[in-house]
């Protein structure tokens, strides 16, 4: 199992892959994620400015989870890390239109879906999983004073990963 964007989805997609017993490949431009994808779970980390690391992976992926809004080009990229049969799940919406070579889609018989969000049913399950595997999020957190420099910190890509607002205890609770 592929994930591409170790982000806020993309940190929790690595745990919940590595707790259903997959072997997990973490995909980044940014080499300082290393350490923190091989904690969370990842039993490989892609550094894609790398190209001996992206063509260590060439037809390896049964599963890629796109959660990042990657640039378009790039998925003839995606394309080529798959297995015969494999599928790209997209969880993000890419920049851009899509283009892709055909004929990789024939050859491999490789399938691009999407995934959106899961009714109820779908959440309470993603809970108790959760808790019984102890999935959680990391974050950080800012006060609600606070929140034009929390908004800058997510906008600067500086966020690991998820920025959460508090606000101050109400007396009249």
């Amino acid at each position: 199992v592929g994930v591409v964007g170790i982000g806020g989805l993309g940190h929790l997609a690595i745990q919940y892959a590595s707790a259903l017993g997959a072997e997990v490949y973490a995909f980044s431009h940014s080499p300082n994620k290393r350490d923190q994808c091989l904690e969370l779970g990842a039993s490989h980390f892609i550094d894609t400015s790398n190209q001996e690391d992206v063509d260590s992976v060439k037809r390896t992926l049964n599963y890629l989870f796109i959660t990042s809004n990657s640039q378009s080009n790039q998925y003839n990229e995606y394309i080529s890390w798959m297995d015969f049969e494999g599928q790209i799940v997209l969880l993000a919406i890419p920049k851009g239109q899509m283009s892709f070579k055909a004929g990789e889609f024939i050859q491999t018989e490789v399938a691009i879906t999407g995934s959106l969000i899961g009714g109820v049913n779908v959440l309470k399950k993603t809970l108790e999983f959760s808790a019984e595997h102890q999935i959680l999020p990391t974050i950080e957190r800012f006060p609600m004073e606070k929140v034009n420099e929390a908004l800058e910190h997510v906008d600067s890509g500086k966020a690991r990963y998820r920025v959460v607002l508090e606000n101050p205890q109400s007396s009249n609770l």
